[in-house]
């Protein structure tokens, strides 16, 4: 590519930025999918509903990409209406083991998901 002034070099860089934007987004929005699917495998399903809510699982959610602390990040975990509970059975209780299920698909899902970020910036 050769380039034939200031103009047409801050497009060139302008449309560079627009790309890895894109990029980026796509890349964090797709790893949050795949530890979000993950974590619906490993969150346990009781028998028992205490709350009448229904099971954890089926409250797991992802947010959108977010750029507010100038890194691209999603959320993912439980929404409001059971989130507030989710540490019992993860970490346990006096009358309940735990079952670390949040560790343990973090720790399956580390090398997938740095492999589907290469895969969506790679240029």
């Amino acid at each position: 590519m050769s380039i034939q002034g200031e103009f047409e070099l801050l497009a060139n860089v302008d449309r560079l930025e627009k790309g890895f934007d894109r990029r980026a987004r796509k890349a964090v929005k797709s790893g949050g999918e795949l530890f979000l699917e993950e974590l619906k495998k490993n969150t346990p399903v009781s028998n028992e509903d205490h709350s009448g809510l229904g099971p954890l699982v089926n409250h797991a959610k992802t947010s959108g990409v977010s750029i507010q602390t100038g890194d691209y990040s999603v959320s993912i975990g439980y929404d409001n209406i059971k989130g507030r509970i989710a540490h019992f059975p993860n970490s346990g209780t006096s009358k309940q083991n735990p079952q670390h299920f949040v560790e343990k698909t973090q720790a399956q899902t580390r090398g997938k998901i740095l492999q589907e970020f290469i895969k969506e910036l790679k240029v």
